[in-house]
């Protein structure tokens, strides 16, 4: 009985040495919160909940918004209300530091509540905060990285990638003084995690553990399985320096949701006796103005593939058809609102820009203005999709590959992933211009307004009756470039054509194919070159 007595002490003093002490956490908050015991304290409020969203590059704008909002406005501490199952790694790393760098450089440090999930992405989100306070269904863990199989499946991700995101987790949890084992094993499910000699330690193999003698190992998390921590083991654990009890709040009413302000009374974190007497306390929420919001949707990588889209088929149709209009239109809107949506949000410079503008003026030089047959368009071609890609693809440098390990960092794979959806909108493009130039074009050419009718002077006809039409076979010269647009001489007379998606300099041989409605179609007579 005296040796069980023992034991049970021995268990309650390992996990008081193991545990946030409420003493230390109340002294913390005293020291890094500083509040006027006049009135007002604002505090600021951010609100991570990707249930129905992951973690992402909208996520990280947001919060980097929030932030500098924040470090203007001034709070006394910001909230950060955690409930996320986890998303892309790279854009949780730069929130992260973005929250440490805050905490550190403002002087305002920044308390992670997590109300029920800070799972994956969610848990790194946790461990950047200098305080991390819990409800009681709260939970932690289960980081391994996972990536997408050749078939479309997920898998987890190899052990260098695995052992990269390993030695984070491990750094991140370790900057606010909180157990980096335990933060390993959230990510590696290969490890074990003991308590021994009333410390936290971490093993290879299972046989290490010691299970015999006067004070064997307390085993936390075994071999093969990854470690998500409860509330009530965060508590234990130190990883969590308090967990609140639920208790009844006054609800918020319509007005104070929609102007993002309140007493902090409504507040859960409230009940804390510290943060219960910070006098004439306000939540000001940070809420992104529609000119931000509609900005990061432009920034979604589907969004600006969609708009790369519309700047491929519009430029391609307005080259079919003389005069400006609506295609015209189309890809220049998409291009505007691909430039200023990252410009505004930061994720692009000038740099791009001005690659963007040279390689436009360099191609309308070489179709209108000086004809080079083709080599100031290539170079023109080469600055624009330059400008192009360096926009889609931000963060490029901050790419870093390990020789040794021959692996990406996160931002590595993220710069891929996105090289990737780039590239297939691109092949995308590509085969949709051509289905447009093989089957849409010359029918549309055919009954297009913008296509002159009657006599524009004397030896030119077009629209005529297309019995008066040279028939296929009739051979002649181009007038004025097609593009694949423009005008033929067949027989001493001007006609409209149209080529059959291919451009053709001026003087050079056709040959009639066919005649859709009203318009002739002409290819290159290869017999008289």
């Amino acid at each position: 009985m005296l040796i069980m007595r023992c034991f049970l002490l021995l268990l309650l003093f390992c996990s008081t040495m193991l545990s946030a002490s409420p003493a230390t956490f109340e002294q913390q908050l005293h020291e890094h919160v500083k509040f006027n015991p006049a009135g007002p304290n604002s505090i600021g409020y951010i609100t991570i909940e990707g249930h129905s969203e992951p973690i992402s590059d909208a996520t990280w704008l947001y919060v980097k918004k929030a932030l500098e909002h924040y470090s203007k406005t001034k709070p006394i501490f910001i909230i950060l209300n955690l409930n996320s199952p986890g998303g892309e790694v790279f854009a949780s790393q730069k929130i992260s530091d973005a929250l440490k760098d805050f905490d550190t450089q403002e002087d305002i440090p920044v308390i992670a509540f997590i109300n029920n999930w800070a799972i994956s992405a969610g848990a790194m989100l946790a461990y950047s905060c200098r305080f991390i306070v819990i409800t009681k269904d709260a939970s932690m863990g289960a980081a391994e990285p996972i990536i997408m199989g050749e078939t479309g499946e997920t898998k987890t991700a190899s052990e260098k990638i695995n052992s990269a995101l390993r030695s984070d987790f491990a750094n991140r949890a370790r900057f606010f003084n909180r157990n980096p084992n335990i933060a390993e094993k959230m990510v590696d499910k290969d490890l074990i995690l003991v308590i021994r000699n009333n410390e936290i330690i971490k093993l290879d193999s299972e046989s290490q553990i010691q299970s015999t003698g006067s004070n064997p190992d307390v085993v936390i998390s075994p071999k093969g399985k990854l470690l998500t921590l409860t509330a009530e083991e965060m508590i234990k654990y130190g990883v969590a320096d308090q967990m609140l009890q639920p208790a009844k709040l006054s609800p918020l009413t319509d007005a104070e949701k929609s102007s993002g302000q309140w007493p902090a009374e409504k507040l859960l974190l409230s009940q804390q006796p510290f943060f219960a007497k910070i006098p004439h306390a306000t939540v000001d929420v940070y809420q992104m103005d529609w000119k931000t919001a509609f900005f990061v949707f432009l920034a979604n990588p589907v969004v600006s593939s969609v708009l790369v889209l519309g700047l491929m088929f519009g430029f391609y149709m307005e080259m079919n058809h003389p005069g400006f209009g609506l295609p015209g239109i189309v890809a220049l809107l998409s291009l505007f609102l691909i430039v200023i949506s990252h410009l505004s949000l930061e994720i692009a410079n000038w740099l791009e820009v001005i690659f963007l503008i040279t390689g436009l003026l360099i191609i309308v030089v070489d179709l209108f203005v000086l004809p080079t047959f083709g080599i100031l368009g290539i170079i023109g071609v080469l600055f624009f999709l330059g400008g192009l890609f360096g926009m889609l693809l931000p963060s490029i440098h901050s790419v870093d590959f390990d020789f040794s390990t021959q692996t990406l960092n996160a931002a590595g794979a993220a710069f891929l992933g996105r090289l990737v959806l780039l590239c297939a909108t691109l092949v995308i493009g590509c085969i949709g211009i051509f289905l447009l130039s093989r089957y849409v074009t010359p029918k549309a050419a055919a009954w297009s307004r913008l296509i002159l009718t009657g006599n524009e002077q004397e030896g030119y006809i077009s629209g005529q009756n297309p019995s008066t039409l040279p028939p296929p076979g009739s051979k002649g010269i181009v007038y004025a470039t097609l593009r694949p647009a423009g005008k033929v001489l067949i027989d001493n007379t001007i006609y409209e054509a149209i080529t059959m998606g291919n451009f053709i300099e001026k003087d050079t041989p056709i040959v009639v194919r066919y005649i859709e409605g009203s318009m002739i179609v002409v290819d290159v007579d290869t017999g008289t070159i």
